[in-house]
């Protein structure tokens, strides 16, 4: 352990000095004014116009090292170019710094601001230093230098060299700081020893900051890289965590903190299991260190045991505190499960008890989930499902991409489209972008359900009529409007009930072609009108899903619209199940008939698992609906929905989704007509939306919790039951296709 250039008086500069040495590396005239530090002489240089802080190494420290400290700003600012961090100055000569008798010396510029409390930051202060430690945190990756990777007293992953310091504080402490050292060389840095190492800051600390006197949790300024070290990145958190955890409940504090931190740079469990452990051992080294330098520095020592009585009592706190319990509490406000879970049979029961039995489970074996990746589910014991169901995650399970920006927006500003937010109808004029024209206006809300339960508002407003004609076994929703237009759900019975508001609902069949349809639609309008209903819309889920998924038949859209027109309806496409590719390479199922709908509904895949829907109409319904209606949705349309709509449209361009749902939705209809199984009666749907229609319901039933007992998850549709539903997230490919086959395959014949 180097200890010389804590025990080496700091360089012998005055005022005077550090203008001189300015003038002569920099070219510039100013005059200067000491700051405080540990082991460095620092000065505010204030010219004519600017202000820079000249730091005056110290002669024991490695000739390097300021080098190591301006190459690290320069990287961070590369990478995150708003972080409020000094932009380092260069000499004369364009160098990063230089030398002065010996002595390293680093210009830098002034940052000015208001010190933050040394104890007892405010929760949103202590946000503010999370976010601030997360960004730096990823910005310093990929960054190393020499100087990172020496002997250092400031190193917690070198704690255990401090030990004999400990006979050098009050004896009432030494036994505490005794039980941290045990801990920590027993247990903590043998687990941290397995994280992966980057370069640490490691002194996100009051004295080290600035912030807005006038927003007091804003930080404005972050600096000192003198102790960096190369270590585990949660070693970052733990530093800046010790220091908001003086004064206050440590548990509290950590969580505050590593909840920020976590939102920009992601943790994993692990870290965070030893985040109170670490929070001690900085406590119990920033104690050591004042003690030993304190008494040899007695004109600096104000400064080197500011924090000592302060850090005592969080280490007291700390000492009464299960590890463990605390871990696992700020995993839970992380958002991280603990490694410690219920029973199965516990977890089941919690569920009816608290559910309620009008929700059920999918399977005649339940599925557990605990997390999912792309087209992969993970289940208790970190088994593997293959995922060919779920249409929720359209770009994949936990897209790195979406899951960026949710937690960014989130981390900056999340509220309601009654403020003008220029993301939100920018991600709108996206959206309208990928429509045909005259659809141009975004009406956002939170899902499909809601979605055309406002289409069914708005075809109530335009046309004044009430009734509404759907396909037979359609699914559209479970708003009490919805409701009525689904009879796979829930069936005649509710429809039109004495109290509805909604009008009455007639059913067409879906899988005649083209002008077929025209007799069907007489035949519903003629019954809507004999219960006192005309129609004012007409909706259609453009891939059938519930009917037993087919494609658009030809002209059946076209035919139907036409209808519509003539007597005076709305058109509404569906495009709930079908949209933003799955049928691809068309974007929208509406699109393969060749039609444009008056409106346009659209919810689960548009957010990737993100509450979204959205009704999309022309600009003359929606201002003749405007005219004579209200609506506005608390939580739709916000600044994070937009981000992460706009981060999905992202994925299905740049991975070309829609070409990849035509390519293997093909691959594996081929494939799977190819088994010839005599109870196959038909392979069929658009793009990725496949079904599967077997002799029966039994054996749909039975093949389908088959394939779940080997590791693949697939539906139920149609109005028999008996139409297998493969629809899975658009990043599913052939490989992932050859897996599904062959467990059909093998499925199929042990039925």
């Amino acid at each position: 352990m180097d200890f010389a250039i804590f025990t080496t008086p700091r360089p012998e500069v005055d005022a005077a000095t550090a203008a001189q040495i300015v003038g002569e590396i920099y070219g510039l005239d100013g005059g200067a004014e000491p700051l405080p530090g540990e082991r460095d002489r620092s000065f505010k240089i204030v010219t004519h116009s600017d202000a820079y802080v000249l730091k005056v190494g110290s002669i024991a420290d490695r000739p390097d090292a300021l080098d190591a400290q301006a190459g690290a700003m320069e990287h961070v600012l590369r990478a995150d170019p708003l972080l409020p961090i000094p932009a380092v100055v260069r000499t004369s000569r364009g160098e990063l710094g230089s030398r002065y008798q010996g002595h390293s010396v680093q210009l830098i510029t002034f940052i000015d601001g208001a010190s933050p409390p040394a104890t007892q930051s405010p929760p949103g202060l202590r946000r503010s230093v999370g976010t601030l430690a997360g960004r730096l945190s990823r910005a310093l990756r990929g960054y190393d230098h020499p100087v990172l990777h020496r002997a250092f007293p400031w190193d917690l992953g070198q704690l255990p060299g401090l030990a004999a310091l400990i006979q050098e504080v009050e004896p009432e402490l030494r036994s505490v700081i005794s039980a941290v050292f045990d801990r920590l060389e027993g247990r903590t840095l043998a687990l941290s020893g397995a994280l992966a190492k980057q370069a640490v800051h490691g002194d996100i600390n009051p004295d080290n900051m600035v912030i807005d006197p006038s927003v007091p949790e804003r930080i404005v300024g972050l600096f000192d890289f003198g102790d960096m070290t190369w270590g585990p990145r949660i070693f970052e958190l733990a530093v800046a965590s010790a220091y908001q955890s003086l004064g206050a409940d440590p548990v509290v504090a950590m969580a505050q903190v590593a909840a920020a931190f976590h939102v920009v740079d992601p943790l994993e469990a692990r870290e965070i299991d030893l985040l109170p452990d670490l929070v001690a051992a900085r406590a119990a080294q920033s104690i050591l260190m004042a003690a030993r330098y304190g008494a040899l520095h007695s004109d600096n020592a104000e400064y080197l045991t500011g924090d000592t009585a302060a850090m005592a009592g969080t280490l007291r706190w700390l000492a009464n505190t299960d590890s463990e319990e605390a871990a696992a509490q700020i995993g839970n406000v992380c958002g991280l499960r603990s490694e410690r879970r219920t029973s199965f049979k516990d977890a089941l029961r919690l569920r009816h008890q608290r559910l309620g039995p009008a929700l059920g489970l999918s399977y005649d074996d339940p599925v557990r989930l605990d997390r999912g990746d792309g087209v992969w589910l993970f289940e208790d014991g970190d088994r593997r499902l293959l995922d060919a169901y779920n249409n929720v995650p359209h770009v994949g399970h936990a897209h790195p991409q979406v899951v960026a920006a949710l937690s960014a927006q989130s981390g900056r500003l999340s509220t309601n489209t009654r403020y003008l937010v220029d993301e939100v109808a920018e991600y709108a004029d996206r959206l309208t972008a990928l429509l045909p024209d005259p659809l141009e206006v975004v009406m956002f809300v939170n899902s499909g359900s809601e979605a055309n339960d406002l289409a069914y508002q708005i075809a109530g407003v335009i046309t004044g009529n009430r009734g509404l004609i759907t396909t037979e076994n359609a699914y559209h929703g479970t708003t009490f409007a919805t409701a009525a237009m689904s009879p796979e759900e829930y069936g005649e019975s509710v429809w039109n009930p004495p109290t509805a508001r909604v009008g009455g609902a007639e059913v067409l069949r879906s899988s005649e072609p083209g002008e077929a349809i025209l007799a069907h639609l007489a035949q519903a309008a003629e019954h809507l009108e004999i219960g006192g209903d005309t129609v004012g819309m007409v909706i259609f889920d453009t891939v059938f899903s519930s009917e037993g998924i087919f494609g658009v038949p030809e002209g059946y859209l076209r035919s139907a619209q036409a209808w519509a027109i003539e007597h005076g309806a709305l058109l509404v496409a569906d495009e709930v199940q079908a949209g933003f590719g799955r049928v691809g390479p068309a974007l929208w199922g509406f699109e393969i008939d060749g039609v444009v709908p008056d409106i346009v509904t659209l919810g689960k895949p548009m957010g990737n698992g993100y509450p979204m829907g959205a009704v999309v109409t022309t600009a003359a319904i929606a201002a003749r609906f405007a005219s004579q209606w209200h609506f506005f949705s608390t939580f739709a349309g916000s600044p994070v929905a937009a981000a992460v709509g706009s981060a999905v449209l992202d994925v299905i361009e740049t991975e070309d989704l829609p070409e990849n749902a035509r390519v293997v939705g093909s691959y594996l209809r081929e494939g799977i007509a190819s088994l010839g199984h005599p109870n196959v009666i038909d392979v069929r749907g658009p793009g990725l939306f496949i079904g599967v229609e077997l002799t029966g319901s039994e054996i749909a039933n039975t093949v389908v919790n088959d394939l779940r007992r080997r590791g693949i998850l697939i539906g139920i549709t149609g109005p028999d039951a008996n139409v297998l539903k493969i629809r899975p997230p658009l990043v599913f490919t052939e490989d992932h296709g050859d897996l599904l086959i062959a467990a059909l395959r093998a499925s199929l014949s042990s039925t």
